[in-house]
């Protein structure tokens, strides 16, 4: 499925976080893992000694990292250290590597932000055209090999649109891999744009609009689940009525104990703004389990 994985690092724990994952799917694919660091060049005021140092640092630094990797992946693992703009360096190495899959670390609730990792995943998803793994670390846990890792339960939102269904392919793989279970969940939006369940009168209308729209979201997971158990896949189901779907996959990850989520980075509507697109901002802000996502070839 992989066969070339790319994870980068800035030299914090972390960054490291995305080594458990990325080494666990290196174990189960055979793929080559490519460990990358970026130097950023000081300003032209600094002295030359330091400039030598700190990339003596970031080699010194990867190059200890590869060797404790190399014994805990599944194919041949390297090092690198680049220098310059921190997203062109990953973008070219990726294409350098031909890497097939990218597992960084994201956004931790505090001290990540003090690193280049929290604005650089942000950054590098709109211009990586490979499948990104984000993992949100836990400041509060130590960095470990992950050689127990795995990958049971397999989340996977759809909303009915062709691009949040091409994700049931890399879902797909990932269950094979781990003969994980995948949990299909639709996310009803509760209509308050269009009849206020403040006012009494329309309490009913809104009532039969969410009862159509579950029962469409029912139908269309039925008929999903039939097509994946046809193929041999365990499969589950979900609907959810919620006036924010970020909020309403983030309560099912928890609640069914999913050990990944595999979304679309938009589904209904274009990629515009700055970071994901709400939905799934709000999802890897909010899950404590990796969140693989995927740029569509058109953005």
């Amino acid at each position: 499925m992989f066969t070339s994985i790319l994870i980068p690092l800035d030299g914090s724990r972390f960054a490291e976080s995305a080594l458990g994952p990325g080494l666990a799917l290196s174990r189960a694919t055979g793929a080559a893992v490519h460990l990358a660091t970026v130097h950023e060049p000081v300003p032209s005021f600094s002295y030359d000694e330091w400039e030598s140092a700190a990339w003596d640092w970031s080699e010194d630094y990867v190059g200890k990292v590869g060797t404790r990797a190399a014994t805990h992946a599944g194919g041949p693992v390297d090092a690198w250290v680049g220098s310059g703009r921190v997203v062109d360096c990953l973008t070219l190495r990726a294409d350098a590597v031909k890497a097939d899959l990218i597992v960084m670390a994201t956004h931790g609730r505090g001290a990540l932000t003090r690193a280049w990792l929290g604005s650089t995943a942000d950054a590098f998803l709109r211009h990586a055209h490979q499948p990104v793994l984000l993992v949100r670390p836990d400041e509060d846990e130590g960095v470990t090999p992950g050689d127990d890792l795995t990958f049971g339960r397999i989340l996977v939102p759809l909303d009915g649109s062709p691009l949040s269904e091409t994700e049931l392919d890399l879902a797909k793989g990932l269950a094979k891999l781990f003969d994980a279970e995948l949990l299909l969940v639709r996310i009803v939006a509760y209509p308050v744009e269009i009849a206020s369940p403040y006012l009494p009168h329309t309490v009913q209308m809104n009532q039969q609009i969410v009862d159509e729209a579950k029962s469409v979201a029912h139908r269309y997971l039925h008929d999903a689940a039939a097509s994946l158990q046809a193929e041999g896949f365990r499969v589950r189901t979900f609907v959810k009525v919620d006036a924010q779907p970020g909020h309403a996959i983030a309560r099912v990850v928890e609640e069914e104990d999913a050990d990944m989520v595999v979304m679309a980075t938009h589904g209904r509507g274009g990629l515009q703004r700055a970071l994901l697109g709400s939905t799934t901002d709000k999802v890897i802000r909010s899950v404590h389990v990796p969140v693989l996502v995927r740029r569509p070839a058109s953005d």
